[in-house]
């Protein structure tokens, strides 16, 4: 523990700023995972993960985030990502101290955010480029898509963030849903004209600008998918209310051909976001997991179906009746593989579903329960075949063995439910469903002696049903009961936040229509991505259009200029959030967190001093406004005020004595003083006593609603 982490920790403004100009650092150690060549030599003891942790909390404190970085929200958006992964590589030792600072570091930056009181300011914040990736440097505000990244969610969902989203979302239609009668025109050129619209911004970047709108692109790909869904659904049906032709065949495969490429077109798109984001980026949400599983079950789909069309050495399917087909034959896979992927083709549809606000949190709640079912699915897939293997073990050796009795005619025999491993792993699935009873966990042995009486294995029987007793109270009882209550504690925990989880997922899909690649939706993306790799490198034309992408300037001035206007903000930003420390105002614009949190006394720096300036929001200029009227440290050099003297009709130091007060003395020079000059008192004077007398405490105005701490 080094001074400078503990003031880090301690979150001492004043002792960080003093030990970091003098040179001192914080040094930063690798994470348990690291696997260079110097973690290789060192040996990890258990003073490392304590060392790390300590580390942390000294980087994830404010004064070191706003003191010792070139950049505050770069820097927040990076411990953030740190502690996440510290958090989920961690052995349960500190998973509760990292979270908790992420929690700080999401807190931290919400603040900043609010301390950006105009919208050019917050624009100007989320814009700046620097250290963002280059993928990130062709999209609009890409400082959010840098939060959103990091997971940071209450930046995110803050006010200025989702009307910042808002706007570049809908930008030349920030107005959509006034005018009637304009947005049934622009719905009409989004949904019918696309195509058209899709082929002539391909060839000329300058022309068919509507797709350059995200909200148009959004409308488009709604458009889309809703012709993709019908195909989806006559494919099966088509065949069913008309008789089977060639006419009626030809049209089916048109509809698969359809469903093909458009998936095709969704791959692409998929692909180049799975690029410019990342794999954790890329997989921070349920749809994207749900997108991934769609295109590749029609990718097997693909193949089966160009399998079926090729020629056999053995048969021709064609001219065969299905029941000599064997079981692996290409069209009975491709009917397989394209009855699911036609079922996910359906369930896509609570992608869009999920931005509308009245169905949005449940079904967003529902795939958050999904993500947190594959662990109870491996432990109960475990479950099934070790009891498979257990109870094959007993059964094998009775199957197919009867035994009879001869009076009354009775056959019995046992049963093959469990033949193979894979039977009684089926079967013990159902029983999940209540679909086993206790007729199948009976062993018959034979019959045997004189009068063929029947043989019973009695020990052997009650361990067969003992073992499944044992599964079903473990399966049922426990692990799926036990399922249940966590996916009902999720649900609730989404539904608490469902505000919040709204906003970010909503957030999460807007940022999708920002980049080139959804300048048209699928199919047809793949001649608008084709067009745009020709001009983009074959014929180096970069347009300005969001559809395109800007390519970032090389002009070094025109930068310079940038990072010094952003860097004057960051300063009024501190000087802001320095000021919100002391004094802690109430407004439905800001953020406030843990409001019954004891705040630090003062924040005080090496270089605060009385300054010349008006309106100081330092502490030191809170002390010297006339609205103060309680004493503290140092104020008695600006509050030298005495009892107010009335006006005698008999005037002099006779009359002043007999009224029981002092005069001032003649080298007195009350109105140099600054704190008399605000008030309008003509007549002060002095004495040792620094009181302030009740009609001067009357006239001098006080702040409300406003508290102040520390005082």
């Amino acid at each position: 523990m080094t001074p400078l982490m503990l003031a880090c920790i301690l979150n001492n403004f004043s002792i960080v700023q003093c030990l970091i100009t003098r040179g001192h650092c914080i040094q930063i150690p690798h994470f348990i995972t690291c696997e260079c060549k110097t973690c290789k030599r060192e040996t990890v003891t258990t003073h490392s993960s304590t060392r790390l942790v300590d580390v942390m909390r000294a980087l994830s404190s404010e004064a070191y985030l706003w003191l010792a970085t070139d950049d505050v929200f770069a820097a927040t958006c990076a411990v953030a990502r740190d502690l996440q992964q510290l958090a989920s590589d961690d052995q349960l030792e500190y998973v509760e101290t990292y979270r908790d600072l992420e929690m700080n570091v999401q807190r931290f930056l919400c603040r900043i955010s609010d301390q950006a009181w105009r919208v050019d300011e917050f624009n100007m914040m989320v814009a700046n480029r620097n250290y963002c990736p280059e993928r990130m440097t062709e999209i609009s505000s890409p400082r959010l898509q840098m939060a959103m990244d990091s997971q940071m969610r209450q930046f995110t969902c803050s006010t200025n963030s989702q009307t910042t989203i808002k706007s570049v979302f809908r930008s030349d239609w920030y107005n959509y849903g006034i005018k009637p009668k304009r947005d049934a025109w622009r719905f009409l050129r989004a949904c019918i004209l696309m195509p058209f619209l899709v082929m002539l911004h391909a060839f000329m970047p300058t022309k068919g600008t509507t797709m350059c709108v995200p909200l148009a692109r959004f409308i488009a790909h709604i458009t889309m998918y809703l012709v993709f869904l019908i195909a989806a659904i006559l494919r099966p049906t088509i065949g069913f209310y008309f008789a089977w032709t060639d006419s009626i065949e030809v049209t089916v495969q048109a509809l698969e051909i359809f469903m093909y490429a458009y998936v095709m077109g969704l791959a692409l798109e998929k692909g180049i976001l799975f690029y410019r984001v990342g794999r954790d980026g890329f997989f921070a949400f349920w749809w994207r997991w749900f997108d991934a599983a769609l295109i590749f079950i029609f990718l097997f789909s693909l193949i089966f179906f160009t399998g079926k069309w090729g020629k056999r050495e053995a048969f021709d399917p064609s001219s065969v009746d299905r029941m000599h087909w064997p079981s692996f034959e290409f069209s009975l896979l491709h009917e397989i593989c394209l009855a699911i992927a036609c079922v996910l083709s359906i369930l896509k549809c609570f992608y869009y579903a999920q931005m509308m606000k009245s169905i949005g949190g449940s079904v967003i709640s529902v795939g958050k329960c999904v993500g947190k079912t594959y662990t109870y699915i491996l432990i109960m897939v475990a479950i099934i075949v070790s009891f498979s293997v257990g109870l094959n073990i007993i059964v094998d050796p009775y199957l197919n063995r009867s035994t009879m009795k001869i009076g009354d005619q009775d056959y019995t025999k046992t049963t093959d439910s469990y033949e193979t491993i894979g039977t009684s792993s089926k079967n013990l699935f159902w029983s999940i469903f209540g679909y086993l009873g206790p007729s199948t966990f009976t062993t018959v042995v034979g019959n045997t002696g004189p009068n063929m009486d029947p043989v019973k294995h009695t020990l052997n029987s009650s361990t067969f049903e003992i073992l499944a007793a044992v599964y079903h109270g473990i399966l049922i009882i426990t692990v799926l009961n036990l399922m249940t209550s966590i996916l009902v504690k999720g649900a609730d925990e989404v539904l608490d936040n469902e505000e919040m989880e709204f906003k970010f997922t909503r957030a999460a899909i807007y940022s999708e229509f920002l980049s080139w690649e959804m300048a048209a939706p699928p199919p047809l993306n793949l001649i608008l991505v084709v067009a745009h790799f020709v001009h983009r490198n074959l014929l180096k034309r970069y347009y300005a259009s969001p559809a395109w992408g800007e390519k970032p300037a090389n002009d070094d001035v025109e930068d310079q200029a940038a990072d010094e206007q952003y860097m004057q903000l960051l300063m009024v930003v501190f000087a802001r959030f320095v000021a919100s420390k002391e004094c802690k105002y109430k407004s439905i614009w800001r953020s406030e967190f843990h409001r019954e949190e004891k705040q630090p006394p003062r924040v005080t720096f090496l270089t605060t001093g009385a300054h010349s300036f008006l309106m100081d929001n330092t502490f030191e200029g809170f002390k010297m406004r006339s609205s103060r009227t309680m004493e503290a440290e140092g104020y008695k050099e600006y509050t030298t005020v005495q009892y107010y003297v009335p006006k005698s009709k008999t005037p002099g130091p006779a009359a002043a004595a007999d009224a029981g007060t002092k005069v001032a003395p003649k080298d007195d020079k009350p109105q140099n003083n600054p704190v008399l000059a605000r008030t309008g008192i003509d007549s002060p004077v002095p004495s040792s006593k620094q009181v302030m007398s009740s009609e001067l405490s009357a006239s001098i105005p006080r702040a409300r609603d406003v508290t102040f701490l520390g005082v």
